[in-house]
């Protein structure tokens, strides 16, 4: 569907539902990357609306780890939100990643989609929770989790897993001690935890089998610093 970029595609599908995330594979020399800091972030945006045509135009999220979820169709002019979903047909919903999650949502029916740009600070607040319960009916969503940073290359600090906690104050199993004063944090397993707890059906839960850390072909922030590139993953209905 999306050729030259290279995919990763959830392991169910859908008819009339589309999901990928687009790798950071060289494509002409250049990493691909969706990143709006650079002018081959421009080229691959462009090139991925004329891939997707005749879909409406992207709606592309300023994303600020917050608890925002979208309803689209909007205008193109990147709202704040780390979440998107439609209840209309060539309606694309998009998140860009480098170490966070990208979780997308599917009703099994084909009649309503989305994905979350879920990090440390989206899991926190619960915006998984929250999308799950604005698409309703959890036992019928099909819920794929895509390249994200595992919980070996995650180390945080004392105090970043004292806050989570705060907010979460069953999850502690989830931090492994480290080098001192650090933790490794999973944020896959929490996000299948939060996701299973919120209804999602085991069996219609997949993906999280990715490192960004330590795979070249995926863009991670913690690895490349300022320097990182950012994937896309999104989710549409025909």
């Amino acid at each position: 569907m999306l050729a030259p970029f290279q995919t990763l595609t959830p392991d169910w599908s859908l008819p009339g539902v589309h999901a990928c995330t687009i790798l950071a594979a060289f494509q002409d020399g250049s990493p691909v990357s969706f990143s709006f800091h650079s002018n081959l972030g421009l080229e691959c945006r462009t090139q991925l609306q004329e891939l997707l045509s005749p879909a409406e135009p992207v709606t592309w999220l300023k994303q600020v780890h917050g608890d925002t979820l979208l309803e689209l169709p909007q205008p193109p002019t990147r709202p704040e939100a780390d979440a998107s979903y439609t209840f209309s047909k060539k309606t694309i919903c998009v998140v860009q990643t480098a170490d966070c999650l990208p979780v997308v949502f599917a009703r099994k029916d084909g009649t309503a989609v989305g994905v979350v740009h879920a990090g440390r600070r989206g899991i926190e607040i619960g915006l998984l929770v929250k999308m799950v319960r604005q698409l309703s009916n959890p036992a019928e969503l099909m819920v794929w989790i895509g390249p994200g940073i595992a919980a070996e290359s995650y180390p945080v600090s004392r105090e970043m897993r004292d806050h989570f906690l705060q907010n979460n104050p069953d999850w502690s199993f989830v931090f492994k001690e480290g080098a001192p004063g650090q933790f490794h944090m999973d944020l896959q397993q929490i996000a299948r935890l939060q996701l299973v707890r919120s209804g999602i059906l085991p069996e219609h839960l997949s993906g999280a089998e990715w490192n960004t850390y330590t795979d070249p072909l995926l863009h991670s922030a913690r690895r490349d610093g300022e320097h990182s590139g950012r994937m896309a993953t999104f989710v549409w209905m025909e």
